[in-house]
């Protein structure tokens, strides 16, 4: 009885070992494609930029001003909170 005791836990080790491998694998993938997009995305913005300055502009504008807004509501629903 010991010694399936002994080797359940041995099984359970090696479960959770292949978990945590796979877990780090998965964090590495995703930081991959997190780079690899906001590489991406910075090479077509300067693409657009270059291309069509009036367009790059007008998405500039527009963040901007979604960033000001988030910021403005993010602060007043705070202090409400409270």
């Amino acid at each position: 009885m010991e010694c399936l005791a002994q080797y359940l836990d041995d099984l359970e080790d090696l479960v959770f070992a292949i978990a945590l491998k796979a877990e780090r694998i998965r964090m590495a993938v995703s930081f991959f494609l997190f780079i690899a997009t906001a590489v991406s995305l910075q090479i077509f913005c300067i693409l657009i930029a270059l291309n069509h300055p009036p367009v790059a502009l007008a998405i500039a504008s527009l963040l901007a001003v979604r960033m000001l807004f988030h910021a403005v509501v993010s602060d007043a629903a705070s202090a409400y909170a409270n």
